[in-house]
């Protein structure tokens, strides 16, 4: 391990739990915390915030005159945050679990490549839900394509005995290589490519014309959406690959994170999505859905 250089101190990696949850933001003075955080604990941050804000000097009597005490104990089941849960544990158990891949040292060159591969695409997965969380589409398409195409190299390079082949392959000419195991991949593809390289065409996605005046849209709710169930199919796409290459060998991961080893129409990718589809009056849900095999 390197030694601490005085530098480092400025490059801190800030906290890596996600505080979905954020009291006073209203305020001007937004305090996160998890979503899953105790309603007790939310009333005392909320208090704190309140005390603050109206320069009080006990938070116990902001509590008792200003916060209900029964703020915050309804736990309302949003279905994007069921989707955004359900993403978050499926990449921990693909971190977990791929692991156990491993071999015992005398794989080939490819396969190592291999692994170090489908190593690295839960943290890539997950960063592309947290930015669907934030309400954005544009910044997450390109992510979740990067993820095709680690998914796509990992593939190819595992039946790749030659190592200068390894070396030589590119993660976009591999993408027609998940066709076999998941047709639609093409136009999957495609679709996360539309949006990857900047031009004119993008601009009509993040702007909005009403009353003669021109506006740009930073985030919304749709996009949160669409992001959302772009993610569980790209997930059902790397499912597949992981099937392909590890066999039975696959099927307890893929059963955590389906509910079912098998293909089945029911598994939880596909219901999730359906789920979206008949709660959202949104077109773009219907096409991704289509792109399910």
């Amino acid at each position: 391990m390197s030694k601490k250089q005085p530098w480092m101190d400025h490059f801190r990696i800030q906290s890596i739990t996600e505080l979905d949850f954020v009291i006073g933001e209203e305020l001007g003075i937004p305090v996160g915390m998890p979503r899953k955080s105790d309603p007790a604990f939310r009333r005392r941050i909320a208090a704190a915030a309140v005390s603050y804000q109206l320069l009080l000097k006990s938070i116990d009597y902001a509590s008792k005159k200003y916060i209900p005490e029964d703020l915050y104990e309804e736990d309302k089941n949003y279905l994007g945050d069921l989707i955004s849960d359900y993403l978050k544990e499926s990449a921990e158990i693909l971190q977990i679990e791929l692991k156990n891949f491993h071999g015992a040292g005398d794989e080939t060159f490819g396969v190592i490549g291999t692994e170090i591969t489908l190593f690295k695409i839960p943290d890539t997965f997950d960063v592309a839900r947290m930015l669907a969380n934030r309400g954005l589409l544009i910044e997450v398409l390109p992510i979740l394509r990067l993820c095709l195409e680690m998914g796509a190299w990992a593939k190819t390079a595992f039946i790749t005995t030659d190592e200068h082949k390894v070396v030589a392959l590119k993660a976009n000419n591999c993408i027609q290589k998940l066709k076999l195991i998941y047709p639609p991949i093409g136009k999957i593809y495609g679709y996360l490519s539309n949006f990857t390289h900047w031009g004119y065409i993008v601009h009509k996605e993040f702007l909005l014309f009403e009353d003669e005046k021109a506006a740009v849209l930073h985030a919304s709710v749709t996009y949160r959406a669409q992001s959302l169930a772009l993610c569980l199919l790209v997930l059902d796409v790397l499912l597949e690959v992981i099937r392909d290459i590890y066999g039975e060998n696959s099927s307890d991961l893929i059963r955590k994170i389906q509910g079912s080893s098998d293909e089945v129409a029911s598994r939880n990718t596909r219901a999730l999505i359906a789920s979206m589809v008949e709660l959202c009056e949104i077109d773009e849900l219907r096409r991704i859905q289509l792109f399910f095999k």
